[in-house]
């Protein structure tokens, strides 16, 4: 599978940018894909139910009694590092009473599992389908600092949004399939990247 620079160079080839040795080698295509490839990847995998991102801990309670609401402390996993929380014991997380404040859960649940959508440092596990959505989104993230070209940036974008459906869809396959793509994350992308005045209707 896919090493970190593999993917970089992947994203780089598809602006027709010149792809690198390694992260430290200085170039400015190498300190663009520093800046964006942690950021790119935790946002790709908080898209959706990728099935090399989830995880499933039994939490372990703290000492500390929150001052008011809750009943109970919980500390989170930090390896992986929690994106998304899905199931708390087993119930969909939207279902359940709790929050999450720093590295914390507070429940009044006295005992708490949770299955989650986690950082996965090791980019050989992303899997095909999640390794292609984050090469497509790393293109985008890449294409107007290194190309000046407006269009290029938003095409990518476009091709992201198509890539993350599809990579889910297929990638679900391997169980039962819930769908949690956020669409609305993409106008907010296109917002903050000055592309939304581009757009044009499908």
């Amino acid at each position: 599978m896919a090493s970190v620079v593999d993917i970089c160079n992947q994203a780089l080839i598809r602006v027709g940018a010149d792809t690198i040795i390694s992260l430290g080698d200085g170039t400015q295509e190498a300190k663009l894909c520093n800046l964006w490839f942690n950021t790119v990847v935790e946002e790709t995998i908080a898209e959706g139910m990728w099935s090399s991102a989830i995880f499933r801990i039994a939490l372990n309670r703290t000492t500390n009694v929150p001052a008011f609401e809750y009943d109970f402390e919980y500390q989170l996993p930090t390896n992986p590092k929690v994106i998304n929380v899905l199931e708390i014991n087993e119930n969909r997380a939207g279902d359940k009473k709790y929050a999450i404040e720093g590295d914390k859960l507070l429940s009044n649940e006295s005992v708490v599992k949770i299955k989650y959508l986690g950082r996965v440092d090791n980019t050989e596990l992303f899997g095909p389908y999640l390794t292609r959505a984050i090469v497509t989104r790393l293109a985008s993230e890449l294409a107007f600092p290194l190309t000046s070209n407006r269009a290029l940036a938003e095409s990518l974008l476009r091709k992201y949004e198509m890539d993350l459906q599809k990579g889910l869809t297929n990638d679900n396959q391997q169980g039962t399939s819930i769908e949690l793509i956020a669409n609305d994350l993409l106008d907010v992308r296109l917002n903050a990247s000055g592309f939304n005045s581009l757009r044009t209707e499908d």
